[in-house]
Parts: structure tokens; C-alpha cells; sequence
């Protein structure tokens, strides 16, 4: 499903000390806070595990995720990623098409 060229991969820290790699698939701005859009990457997961993460910045300076933790926020803030992928896809397909008519 998620088939971004320019994607970052990152490694991520679960609450059992565990590491999952994700692709980051999508970043935007929501009500004056950040959001990732990521995927996790291996054979425990399918390329349709979309997950969303709040992006924070610390005292530091330091950049850090964290869970969404209000069910109805991370239900909309999902949902605007999945438009906004399912858009870009299909603009992208769209373009595939126009350049094989030519």
C-alpha cells in the first residue's frame, strides 16, 4: 500500500525495550502539533499497519514520539493520514497513466 521513494526509516523503543524499525510515511501539523505517519517494517507486520505518533520536543531541544493517547484524536489524526496517502497514491497512479498514454 505505502510505496514512498523518499521515506526515512527509524528504529523505535517499545515499552518492553524491544526495537521495531518503521517506515515514516507521512508528517503533518494538527492543531499546532506535529505527527508521523509510520509503518513498522518486518514479518510480525503488513504494509496496511498504519500507526500515528506525536512528535515533542523537550526542554533540550531534544525530539522525541510519543503515543496518542485520546482515542478520538488518534482516530482523526489516522484518518487524515490515510486520506492524505490514499491521495498522493492515486495521484501518483494518475500520473503513471498520463505518461504511457503519451
Amino acid at each position: 500500500m505505502f510505496s514512498e521513494q523518499n521515506s526515512e526509516i527509524i528504529t523505535l523503543t517499545d515499552e518492553r525495550g524491544e526495537t521495531i524499525a518503521a517506515d515514516v510515511v507521512d508528517t503533518m501539523t494538527y492543531k499546532d502539533k506535529t505527527y508521523i505517519a509510520i509503518v513498522p517494517i518486518g514479518e510480525d507486520f503488513s504494509d496496511d499497519d498504519l500507526y500515528a505518533l506525536e512528535k515533542r520536543v523537550d526542554k533540550k531541544g531534544e525530539e522525541y514520539l510519543e503515543e496518542i493517547e485520546d482515542d478520538r484524536l488518534f482516530e482523526k489524526i489516522i484518518g487524515i493520514f490515510a486520506r492524505r496517502i490514499e491521495e498522493r497514491e492515486e495521484a501518483a497512479a494518475q500520473e503513471t497513466v498520463m505518461k504511457y498514454e503519451l
